[in-house]
């Protein structure tokens, strides 16, 4: 669902405290708006654009997961180019769940998305992560790969229990949506 961090975004700002809950673990927060319940990265490294929001509705069903890139000041376009593609590392291991990721950009701006069916190989990966959860971009035809965004795992897990018992949903045992 590539407008789920736009709209998880909107959510929020509209959304007034009796419509909204929230919950802030280490560098990890969980929130309900409406039948959503989300799970994104509070904290980040220094010089990262963008966050972590996975997104679930009620008994888990159509979990999303994307990486929603923010622009610096002045930039006009993606940060990638037609040869570029995305790229997850965790504990700076490169990850094969990169392979399942794929860029794009709608009206709420630029980002990166996993193919459904693979979210709970990253809920497993960020799980295990002991220092870092990295989106990155392979430039092959530069043949370098360009961090975009380090985020640590410590709290993913208890906001992510959080987001299950708002959202009545097991987080080791998503439905298949």
């Amino acid at each position: 669902m590539k407008l789920a961090p736009t709209i998880f975004a909107a959510s929020l700002a509209l959304a007034g405290t009796a419509q909204a809950a929230t919950f802030e673990s280490g560098d990890w927060g969980a929130a309900k708006v409406g039948h959503a319940c989300h799970v994104f990265s509070t904290r980040a490294a220094r010089h990262t654009s963008g966050a972590l929001v996975l997104t679930f509705y009620q008994n888990g069903y159509n979990a999303s997961v994307g990486y929603a890139y923010h622009p610096w000041p002045g930039e006009t376009g993606a940060p990638w180019g037609e040869e570029d593609y995305p790229a997850i590392a965790f504990d700076e291991e490169t990850s094969w769940l990169g392979d399942e990721m794929f860029t794009g950009d709608d009206i709420g701006g630029y980002g990166m998305y996993m193919t459904g069916g693979m979210l709970p190989d990253l809920i497993s990966s960020v799980r295990n992560a002991k220092q870092s959860v990295d989106i990155m971009l392979d430039r092959s035809a530069q043949n370098e790969e360009v961090l975009l965004g380090r985020f640590s795992p410590e709290g993913f897990v208890l906001a992510l229990q959080k987001a299950g018992e708002w959202c009545a949903f097991d987080p080791n045992n998503l439905p298949s949506s």
